[in-house]
């Protein structure tokens, strides 16, 4: 099982129902992960839920990564 960390302060989410997925806005800084908890209300990923390949009308996350390089 993979670990998941908060994309707004890095931390270490233990409850992964807690999680609110979204698409990173322009200039959107992601934080690295370390090993604190977070304690982010939500939580917030950027990208699809797990188990999802996509999301109608959600654009691609791996174009929506490659026009911002």
């Amino acid at each position: 099982m993979s670990e998941i960390h908060c994309h707004t302060c890095g931390g270490f989410i233990a409850n992964p129902a807690s999680v609110s997925y979204r698409l990173p806005l322009d200039g959107t800084a992601i934080a690295g992960p370390h090993t604190a908890l977070c304690r982010c209300k939500p939580s917030i990923v950027y990208g699809p839920p797990p188990g999802y390949l996509s999301w109608p009308g959600l654009p691609s996350i791996i174009r929506t990564m490659a026009a911002r390089n």
